[in-house]
């Protein structure tokens, strides 16, 4: 009996340890304390009156929650999101996700540099982690998609159009870093990762349309049971 009572309580002990390691991991120094957030708002996947719920400014940079938090273990800034998350208007999709402030055309120059890993995936195997989005509904210029390990570029070249799908990169593994630039310079835009890039011209139907940067983790799964992803990212730049 006081064997099994000792096999009982080390069980119990190690199990507390593993616990108090995951927690570790994800403590709640904020990604803003080591990333700079000024112009971005967050979007998660948590239901905030007709939509879902926004963190901005000063508040952005001392936020952390369990959809968004810093990893001691390797000071990366980690988007997670589970599929029976809330949506916001005219998605089907949950999203834990930056959204640039800043609104430009299709003209000059502009950048978003990522580096970044998909540490899980949902049942679709499909997660959006970077994107040139548009102020109207199903205005999606271009996705930078992780599906089942290779890396797909989704643009919409005519603001009317279907979107097209190409594939980039095959073979990033869960976990495997990446690095990807978007590049926009006037109406070309070069979508660069891992050294492979892909040039698409958009045409004038985007003239009139202001556009931004999304970072982060579009997880492209609503089904049930719930599954979830999860994206670290390394490194994040726009200029």
């Amino acid at each position: 009996m006081k064997t099994m009572l000792r096999s009982a309580t080390t069980l119990l002990f190690a199990l507390l340890s593993v616990n108090a390691c995951a927690q570790n991991q994800t403590d709640t120094t904020p990604p803003g304390s080591r990333f700079d957030l000024s112009g971005y708002t967050l979007q998660l996947p948590i239901p905030w009156r007709d939509s879902i719920q926004e963190v901005r400014g000063n508040s952005l940079n001392a936020y952390s929650s369990n959809y968004f938090y810093l990893d001691s273990t390797n000071g990366a800034m980690v988007f997670y999101c589970r599929s029976g998350g809330a949506t916001s208007h005219g998605s089907h999709y949950p999203r834990s996700e930056l959204r640039d402030n800043n609104e430009w055309q299709f003209a000059g120059q502009h950048n978003l540099i990522a580096t970044l890993a998909v540490d899980e995936q949902p049942a679709s195997g499909n997660l959006i982690v970077g994107q040139i989005h548009g102020t109207h509904s199903n205005t999606e210029a271009l996705k930078v998609r992780w599906s089942k390990g290779n890396i797909v570029v989704g643009v919409k070249r005519n603001t009317s159009a279907t979107e097209e799908r190409f594939t980039l990169v095959k073979g990033v593994a869960l976990h495997e870093r990446f690095t990807y630039n978007i590049a926009q310079n006037d109406h070309v835009v070069t979508v660069t990762v891992n050294g492979a890039s892909m040039a698409f011209t958009y045409d004038s139907t985007w003239d009139g349309e202001r556009v931004y940067f999304k970072a982060g983790n579009y997880l492209q799964d609503n089904g049930s049971p719930e599954t979830a992803g999860r994206v670290a990212f390394f490194a994040l730049q726009r200029q």
